[in-house]
């Protein structure tokens, strides 16, 4: 997650049109908010709070996704942006599946 951030700082800088500059932005802020919500996971299961767990889960899932809707027009997004989204979305549908079997 926080290469993905990285990544978008990255393509940002190198970046000259500017909606691109602007999507870049978007998706800087979705990966901060995912990024912030992923961080309130551990004590959810620290305490066994796997419906918690599965609402800050769900929530940190739309970083990615939203990040990823923001090309749907050209220009096109950048292929490891698309890559560094995907990975983050397996993670987090990761974490949603273990909340939903500890909640039995």
């Amino acid at each position: 997650m926080q290469s993905g951030r990285d990544l978008v700082n990255s393509l940002r800088k190198q970046a000259t049109d500017p909606k691109l500059k602007t999507r870049y932005d978007s998706c800087l802020e979705n990966y901060n908010d995912s990024i912030d919500d992923l961080k309130e996971l551990p004590p959810f299961l620290k305490s066994k709070d796997y419906l918690g767990l599965n609402v800050h889960a769900s929530a940190a899932l739309n970083g990615p996704t939203t990040c990823d809707d923001n090309f749907s027009s050209p220009p096109a997004e950048a292929p490891q942006l698309k890559a560094a989204s995907d990975k983050l979305v397996e993670l987090i549908e990761i974490i949603l599946v273990i909340s939903i079997l500890l909640r039995g």
